[in-house]
């Protein structure tokens, strides 16, 4: 058995599936390990994809040569589009996933790609050469060689299986944990830490009352996630929308004293942005009506997910509070809620490369650097593999900074900031949200793509042309008069819309807000355009101010930002810096003034003088 490779991954989820598919398609020989191999791309919680701040992520790592966005627009049952109605850079994408699908035709494509082994087993150790990883060892004491190693364990390291007052090693329901290599990371010399997940019951859809309940449907033409998706409509099969009662919340509150959260249980933190009904109840207890979504999970099954709430309660706590939500009094539960800790490397240990700071070679991504979600943990399984590639290579690394994609500002939070819980990549987190829209991924991220290398070389000239085509009609619409003529006004009064005074260019004439593209041209000659070029050139005319505002900020932002620190930097000898900020330097050693900045602890002073001290050093 041929045990040498280039690169290894550890871990077969959404974060390692991305991590191997990239690896191999650039070439390198790659062993795909994974406890289960039926259970590749496994959606262990939600089957969804997208939302706020996610559908950015899935929609810029299809841009980059990922695989999520091309999937979840093959194997889902509904798309929609949400946030119509709060502004541009809201706008998103959400998915239901065909969850039995999805994980099927993506074990298929990790199976049929060249360069790519899938190995079943668990991998218990690191082979070092000093503090470089030249390999791992798995529980049968197999040695397995490579230039670079990639862990994206999930839940799996000391994984703990809860519900009620059971608990038991598991990563996940019925798998077995990973109980040895997060020993082995404290004894190299990584700080390790525990988080705790939870995910709802499922319910059999038969045994629902779907007179008492709202159907939401699906959007026959959604915006997808790939540019290589071309669909002429998609499936609508719908979710349902029902809500808990006083009675839910009365129930839940006598019943807390078994909740694992109170008894004790349960003592690592959760995602704050996922709670679970637990915790609404403790911290909520005037509201009664939470929001409960009932998601089919495939074609294939009867399973439903209840989305809202999410406990690891006993089963006879989850029988009870079920039956006092509308619609569900007679459901039966074909799997209970529960939860799981498990643990996980707090992410100020990476470099922006996602290769560690404490072994060389050695990288992780996903819920081990303690993000929550399949997009955050997609992209960085993705960022990681590429530059582990490029490195093995002798190649620059690829990094995505914080105004060129949310996938930048992800990375850059887990490292610089503080995580107090799973940290979920969110538009709040964003500084430039108009910049960062889905829609003008592929303006953003068309050069970056072109360097990774594994878009093909057809849609990468596709999309170039498209960006000339923008440009070039929009060039030509500031050189195109509108005039206040009598027929153009009485064109506009019989659309409903006010009347012009001063002539004005197409350009400033399509900034009207109830004019289109496609509207202009009753007034001036328009040209053939493809969507997602008309898209663009609407977008450019209605927000021009508010982009062109935005770009001055992030020019600002790059000149700090791109400010390196000399590495051999003696914080200890800049006068007036707070002790704390000198230790925050010390431990974190950011690479340039924008990382810096973010450091927990560190005031605005701090950096001024810092800055100050670059610029005598420099000199």
């Amino acid at each position: 058995m041929n045990t040498d490779y280039d690169v290894i991954v550890v871990g077969a989820g959404h974060a390692g599936v991305e991590a191997a598919l990239a690896s191999a398609r650039l070439g390198m020989k790659t062993a795909l390990f994974t406890i289960f191999i039926d259970n590749i791309a496994m959606m262990s919680c939600n089957p969804s994809i997208g939302g706020p701040g996610k559908s950015h992520l899935v929609s810029e790592l299809g841009m980059l040569g990922g695989e999520m966005a091309r999937h979840i627009d093959s194997y889902n049952l509904q798309l929609k589009n949400l946030n119509h109605t709060k502004g541009l850079a809201a706008r998103i994408t959400r998915a239901q996933a065909d969850k039995y699908w999805y994980r099927i035709k993506m074990r298929e494509i990790i199976e049929k790609q060249e360069n790519l082994e899938v190995v079943q087993g668990i991998v218990s150790d690191l082979i070092l050469d000093g503090k470089k990883v030249t390999g791992v060892k798995d529980q049968v004491g197999i040695e397995y060689g490579a230039k670079a190693v990639i862990l994206c364990t999930g839940t799996f390291l000391k994984g703990r299986f809860i519900i009620g007052d059971v608990k038991y090693e598991a990563g996940r329901q019925g798998e077995q944990s990973s109980e040895e290599l997060s020993d082995r990371l404290r004894e190299y010399g990584f700080e390790v830490d525990r988080y705790q997940t939870a995910t709802p019951p499922r319910i059999d859809k038969r045994t629902i009352n779907f007179s008492e309940i709202e159907e939401l449907k699906g959007e026959e033409n959604p915006r997808y996630f790939s540019y290589y998706t071309l669909k002429e409509e998609n499936s609508v099969m719908p979710t349902w929308l029902t809500y808990t009662t006083p009675e839910t919340i009365r129930v839940a509150s006598e019943l807390l004293k078994y909740s694992p959260i109170v008894t004790g249980i349960v003592s690592s933190k959760g995602p704050r942005h996922c709670p679970s009904l637990d915790r609404k109840v403790l911290r909520f207890p005037e509201k009664t009506d939470h929001q409960i979504f009932l998601e089919q999970e495939s074609t294939e099954s009867n399973e439903i997910y209840i989305n809202g709430f999410t406990t690891a309660m006993p089963p006879f706590a989850q029988d009870a509070m079920l039956k006092t939500i509308k619609g569900l009094e007679n459901a039966k539960i074909m799997r209970y809620g529960y939860a799981v800790e498990y643990d996980y490397i707090p992410a100020n240990q990476l470099k922006l490369t996602l290769e560690t700071k404490v072994l060389e070679n050695l990288y992780t991504a996903g819920t081990i650097n303690g993000t929550s979600g399949y997009e955050e943990a997609a992209v960085q399984g993705f960022m990681a593999s590429v530059n582990a590639v490029r490195k093995i290579k002798g190649q620059s690394p690829v990094i995505i900074d914080r105004s060129e994609g949310y996938t930048g500002v992800l990375i850059d939070d887990i490292i610089n900031k503080d995580t107090p819980e799973p940290y979920r990549v969110l538009p709040s987190r964003a500084e430039y949200r108009l910049t960062l829209r889905q829609d003008n991924v592929f303006l953003r991220l068309l050069d970056k793509a072109r360097e990774i290398g594994i878009l093909d070389k057809e849609k990468l000239e596709e999309l170039e042309n498209a960006k000339k085509e923008i440009e070039k009609e929009l060039e030509r619409l500031r050189n195109i008069t509108v005039y206040p003529t009598k027929e153009n006004n009485e064109i506009l009064i019989s659309l409903g819309h006010d009347t012009m005074n001063n002539p004005v260019s197409a350009f400033e004439f399509l900034a009207r807000k109830e004019m289109t593209y496609d509207g202009l041209a009753r007034f001036i000659e328009t040209e053939k355009l493809s969507k997602i070029v008309k898209e663009q050139v609407e977008i450019n005319s209605k927000y021009k101010i508010f982009i062109d505002r935005e770009k001055n900020q992030i020019e600002k932002f790059k000149k700090l930002e791109e400010m390196i620190i000399p590495k051999d930097t003696d914080y200890e000898k800049i006068k007036g810096i707070s002790n704390i900020a000198i230790s925050g330097l010390v431990y974190s050693q950011p690479e340039t003034i924008g990382q810096a900045s973010r450091i927990s602890g560190i005031t605005h002073n701090d950096m001024t003088l810092l800055i100050a001290f670059i610029k005598e050093k420099n000199k």
